[in-house]
């Protein structure tokens, strides 16, 4: 039962879910110049760092550790905790008792009731949670991994992406489009470490890893991380009370209708965008 309940505690603490409509018009700060610089200084040690782990060798097994020693859950993120607690990112003050999810009742959500939720911020002019880093660093390499291992993209994107189980709807109580959306973008973010025309990294014979692009966040944030725009599916219960709780402040998700349009030209779209806007086109 410990065990069980240890694990449980893990897996909440990386599945975070955020409030993007409250107070989504209060934030004036875009993150970008500010997790750009932090991206990029966590990837140009990963490259010194790699050398001096394996001197003269390019191991992409070396490179993967060095990167995620300053990304990986322990227990959850590092970098989302960073983003969380650092007066350099603006973000919104909604807790749980104050969000959308206000009326929830533990037995709705234990895990959001125990844990919270976490804070949006904006980031490449969109509104994401910062639940969305760790998706896209850890899930985005889960997805790349089984896709190397022989697993279609899409039958990761549409059976095997985690939101329907202890991401999400097992937990939580909460499926997010968004959250996909952003594992989708981590997967092109890796696929893109060591190989292709604008690899980050580049093999120096005899040096080891090189960091060779420049990372930018701009290159993978799109609407669909916007849980405001890319409305998430939920239990019943927490459906109902978090639409009557749009309802009584004047909204309605999507926030923006239109948006559904971009939203479904989207590559792989009918993997990533809720069916709500879907339904749109």
């Amino acid at each position: 039962m410990v065990l069980w309940f240890f694990f449980v505690f893990l897996q909440a603490v990386q599945a975070y879910e955020v409030d993007n409509f409250s107070a989504r018009d209060s934030l004036i700060r875009d993150a970008l110049p500010v997790l750009d610089s932090k991206v990029n200084g966590i990837l140009d040690r990963a490259a010194r760092d790699s050398r001096l782990e394996a001197p003269g060798l390019c191991s992409v097994a070396v490179l993967r550790q060095e990167i995620l020693r300053w990304i990986r859950p322990d227990p959850t993120g590092i970098l989302e905790l960073w983003i969380e607690f650092t007066d350099s990112v603006e973000k919104t003050p909604i807790g749980v008792r104050t969000s959308v999810y206000r009326d929830l009742s533990f037995f709705d959500s234990p895990i959001m009731k125990m844990f919270g939720i976490g804070r949006s911020f904006k980031l490449a002019g969109q509104m994401v949670g910062t639940d969305k880093i760790g998706h896209f660093f850890m899930q985005g390499l889960d997805f790349y991994d089984r896709v190397r291992g022989g697993v279609p993209l899409e039958r990761v994107l549409e059976s095997e992406h985690g939101e329907d189980g202890l991401w999400g709807l097992g937990t939580s109580g909460v499926k997010s489009w968004a959250d996909i959306a952003a594992n989708y973008q981590g997967y092109r973010f890796w696929s893109r470490l060591v190989e292709g025309p604008r690899a980050y990294f580049r093999c120096e014979e005899e040096r080891g890893w090189v960091l060779e692009e420049v990372f930018t966040w701009s290159d993978y944030v799109n609407p669909a991380w916007d849980e405001a725009l890319n409305c998430s599916e939920m239990k019943i219960g927490i459906q109902t009370k978090v639409e009557q709780e749009l309802k009584r402040r004047g909204w309605a998700c999507p926030v923006d209708p239109g948006i559904c349009a971009s939203l479904n030209r989207l590559e792989y779209s009918n993997y990533l965008v809720s069916p709500v806007c879907r339904t749109r086109r």
